[in-house]
């Protein structure tokens, strides 16, 4: 079979002939010389050969990677941009891929052969972007311009929970979004089935839309399996190799390279999404950060839609079984009542005698007989709201009162009434019953109602009950609680056998806790959560049980209480933790490694900038990459002081000797120097010395000042005040402009936290400047305070301690 190098030392004329003729459209090879656009291609192509021929054995790696180095050395110094230095290796790719596309599978080089070489560009790229620095200001607009159209669509789905939208309408919008922002040909959705590990084809858009069936999502090796276990994005340079299991409208479509990541990227598996491209491409690193940014951003759209549509079926289900049950007790009473509402008439059961002493007759034969014996007092009331149930629509009533018993006393009763209505909504007939409820009156309506409750919410919240009948030692649970158990629902159940299957960890805690309930302890309450031996199909499985004794006297009668599955929220728990503390160690780990690099780079162009031969292009271009440099070294060390903040104990200090009034017109004087288009005034009064860290302060004056030049628009002024006061000095920054959103002000000190816009300015923030502000002023024991709104503009203002 013919290798990628066969392909390559035939066609390396046609090869170098077209990447010159490509890569000299690019902006910025305008104005080089051929030799300049091909400089190392032509030795480049030859080594490629030879790792297809030999792999990695000998030195063609390292002869790979010194060409390389060079090539993008030399596109850095010519002005190439990030994206431009990249896409030539893409077009590296695409030229060599092409010439083998329109032959037949058996006359193409073989998969790893062509797998080989994507993967030798795809390190060219990131050499790239080692050697280019940032994320440009078009990508962010990019990124944020399709956020923006996802936000647009999901407002639907959470914005109208009387009316809510279905997901299934929302997702062809939602998807279609994602391949646009790829510029894709082509986009799947498949989402988990939360009932087994399968994934579910949900979505197609594009080429694929209506053609993609068969999609093997049970296959761990089929490009959806790896998708799903694979926690980075993952690509396919060429999906019309037999070899790849893929859907078959997949191969039908022609689309050649895909790409994919999972929801979410790093958690719980929600489904996976990738999207098409009809030619063969090497994915940039640009790219496949779009992809994590809008799959992650998709994945917190699809969790709450399908969250929102578990509770809202789980309220339909409670509000069905309330209806149910409420019915069903009210028509179980003793005194039954049928009152015809288009003639008053009413008609009783025979039992009314037994409750209170009238026959059917003697009480007659309309609503009179009714109302006239209820207590005076209550009579108004009553009648009242029967008719305002009536009248106002409603379908039930229930009342409590006192009504009149035959022998001149009155019992207190409670009633309850249905109404039927016919087609047109008219109130047409009421039955109800009444209960003498003299004796039992507020123990029994607080035994009822306790139990209805409980047994409603464990059938809806998908709890197992449990009890416990203490005289007969007999224990009875529910089918649910031995389900959680892994039981079946023959098993026949003991208090011993009970601790059998708990965990043995747990076993003696929560026999103790049992034991104390039953002694009285808490007022007879028990609260537990432990293991179970039984293991589920997420692992380790956790419960959480709840209950009360009933006593007699000083003798426990009764245990009965509820279970609940609680392992899935055990392991987010943990996974939270987890995520938490790795993220607060791998800021500190990438900040302070970080240095090194930023270090030599801006000692390197330190030294650039030295020397006298700089032709103005060169000048401008060494200015960017020292701007970017000293702005990277501020994120590293913003970075470092929050890392030292969250997880070292707080913001070290060198306390000493300083002047506020000399350090703020200092600090100012550096701004007006990089900011000479805005008006900054300072000015002080009173003593401004104390016992400080002067670089510490520094920053805080820095920083509010600069926020103050970002945040407000141009041409306005930002002044800076400090004062000396009796034990403390003050500083002061305001500036005028949009106030800031008072739902941000309670969070503005927090890390992370940035206003929606800047003014002015294209610089990135990543929202640590207030939060290490915030720390540095609470380690010299001041506090910091901010007002604004509009009429005043935004004021920042620091009380220090003088020592």
């Amino acid at each position: 079979m013919t290798q990628v190098a066969d392909f390559i030392e035939n066609n390396r004329d046609l090869l170098i002939r077209r990447f010159q003729e490509e890569a000299g459209k690019l902006e910025s090879a305008r104005g080089l010389k051929p030799h300049q656009i091909i400089d190392t291609i032509p030795e480049y192509l030859s080594t490629l050969a030879t790792i297809s021929r030999q792999g990695h054995r000998g030195d063609p790696q390292a002869t790979k990677r010194r060409l390389e180095e060079t090539h993008i050395g030399l596109r850095l110094r010519s002005g190439y941009n990030q994206e431009e230095a990249t896409s030539e290796y893409v077009l590296l790719g695409r030229l060599i891929s092409s010439l083998w596309e329109h032959l037949p599978q058996h006359e193409q080089p073989p998969y790893p052969d062509k797998a080989l070489l994507f993967s030798e560009l795809q390190d060219a790229m990131n050499q790239v972007i080692v050697t280019f620095t940032g994320y440009t200001l078009e990508d962010r607009q990019h990124e944020k311009l399709f956020l923006r159209r996802l936000e647009a669509i999901a407002s639907g789905l959470f914005a109208t929970p009387e009316a809510p939208v279905a997901l299934h309408e929302r997702l062809g919008a939602l998807v279609e979004v994602v391949q646009q922002a790829m510029n894709a040909d082509a986009a799947a959705l498949l989402l988990a089935d939360p009932d087994t590990t399968r994934l579910v084809p949900a979505m197609y858009t594009g080429r694929w839309s209506g053609q993609v069936d068969a999609e093997p999502v049970q296959d761990p090796e089929s490009f959806v399996g790896r998708l799903a276990a694979s926690e980075e994005p993952l690509a396919l340079a060429d999906a019309t190799d037999a070899h790849t299991s893929l859907a078959e409208g997949v191969r039908r479509s022609g689309l050649r390279s895909l790409l994919g990541l999972r929801l979410w990227p790093h958690g719980k598996l929600l489904g996976v999404l990738y999207v098409g491209v009809a030619e063969t491409r090497v994915f940039q690193p640009q790219t496949k950060r779009y992809l994590e940014t809008l799959v992650e951003y998709l994945s917190g759209i699809i969790e709450k839609a399908l969250l929102l549509q578990r509770l809202r079926a789980s309220n339909e289900r409670l509000r069905a079984s309330e209806t149910f049950h409420r019915m069903a007790t009210e028509a179980i009473s003793d005194a039954l009542w049928d009152w015809n509402l288009l003639t008053d008439a009413l008609a009783w059961s025979p039992s009314v005698q037994t409750l209170f002493g009238y026959s059917p007759e003697q009480l007659g034969p309309h609503i009179s007989g009714w109302s006239d014996n209820i207590h005076p007092e209550e009579r108004e009331r009553v009648v009242h709201s029967v008719h305002e149930v009536i009248d106002g629509g409603g379908t039930r009533w229930k009342s409590e009162y006192r009504f009149r018993h035959q022998n001149g006393d009155y019992v207190h009763v409670t009633d309850h009434g249905l109404i039927e209505r016919d087609a047109r909504g008219k109130a047409v007939r009421m039955v109800g019953a009444m209960q003498d409820i003299t004796v039992q009156k507020v123990a029994s309506t607080a035994i009822q109602e306790s139990e209805e409750r409980l047994r409603v919410a464990a059938w809806a919240a998908q709890l197992g009950t449990w009890d416990w009948q203490l005289l007969t030692d007999t224990l009875r649970w529910d089918e649910r609680c031995k389900s959680l158990f892994g039981l079946p629902p023959e098993t026949e159940m003991t208090y011993e056998f009970f601790l059998s299957r708990i965990h043995p960890e747990d076993r003696e805690r929560t026999h103790a806790l049992v034991q104390r309930a039953l002694t009285g302890e808490g007022g007879g309450e028990f609260r537990s959560e432990y293991r179970t031996v039984a293991r589920g199909l997420e692992g380790e499985r956790w419960m959480r049980s709840a209950g009360r004794v009933i006593f007699e006297g000083s003798r426990a009668v009764r245990f009965v209480g509820i279970l609940q599955d609680i392992s899935e929220r055990k392991h987010q728990e943990e996974q939270t933790r987890s995520r938490a503390e790795f993220e607060e160690q791998l800021i500190g780990i990438v900040s302070h490694d970080l240095r090194n690099p930023l270090n030599a780079i801006t000692l390197s162009v330190a030294a650039l900038v030295r020397q006298e031969d700089l032709n103005e292009r060169q000048a401008k271009g060494i200015s960017r990459i020292q701007a970017s440099a000293e702005r990277a070294t501020r994120m590293i060390r913003d970075l470092l002081d929050f890392t030292r903040a969250r997880l070292g104990g707080g913001i070290p200090l060198q306390r000493g000797a300083c002047d506020l009034h000399a350090l703020t017109q200092q600090v100012v004087e550096e701004v007006r120097l990089a900011h000479p288009e805005r008006d900054v005034h300072h000015e002080g009064s009173g003593a401004g010395k104390g016992e400080w860290d002067g670089d510490r302060l520094a920053q805080v004056i820095t920083n509010l000042v600069n926020n103050a030049l970002a945040y407000s628009p141009p041409g306005t002024p930002v002044r800076v005040e400090t004062r000396g006061e009796d034990g403390t000095v003050l500083l002061r920054v305001h500036n005028t402009g949009e106030p800031i959103p008072p739902e941000l002000l309670p969070r503005l000190f927090e890390p992370l936290t940035r206003g929606k816009e800047k003014v002015g300015t294209a610089s990135r923030s990543i929202g640590l400047g207030l939060y290490i502000v915030n720390h540095i002023v609470n380690a010299h024991g001041g506090r910091v305070e901010v007002r604004s709104n509009a009429a005043e503009g935004t004021t920042f203002t620091v009380r220090l301690p003088r020592e």
